[in-house]
């Protein structure tokens, strides 16, 4: 789930200051503290991909899942039709292997992806 990292592998997100007062990114544990830096260092390799793919992070992002295999159907959310639009746009992008294997071998994500309280709310 959440194919674009709750908006980090959009290569937008730079800080959490502009989250809303109700955005649950506020304490989740990827979006705080250390956790946070490391994340960033991992979007930022993405973008740097996208660049050399002439594409946007999240296309990229969702252009290796699919390269996965045929079993894997990422599946992103958005508010925007322009957001949709880039998103379906990552089928027709063809990573290098080179690039494939850049991206597969970053390491895993920093931080738990639910806090305390949205654990306890999907009873884990």
């Amino acid at each position: 789930f959440s194919p674009l990292g709750r908006g980090f592998l959009t290569g937008t997100i730079r800080s959490t200051e502009g989250f809303d007062k109700d955005d649950f990114r506020r304490d989740n544990p990827r979006f705080t503290g250390d956790n946070f830096q490391h994340n960033l260092r991992l979007a930022d390799e993405v973008k740097e991909v996208a660049t050399e793919a002439d594409a946007t992070p999240a296309q990229v992002a969702i252009a290796w899942l699919l390269a996965q295999g045929d079993d894997i159907a990422p599946i992103p959310g958005t508010k925007r039709v322009t957001r949709l639009e880039e998103n379906a746009a990552a089928d027709a992008l063809r990573l290098t292997p080179t690039q494939l294997d850049r991206l597969t071998n970053l390491p895993p994500a920093a931080g738990d992806t639910h806090n305390e309280a949205q654990m306890k709310m999907m009873e884990r």
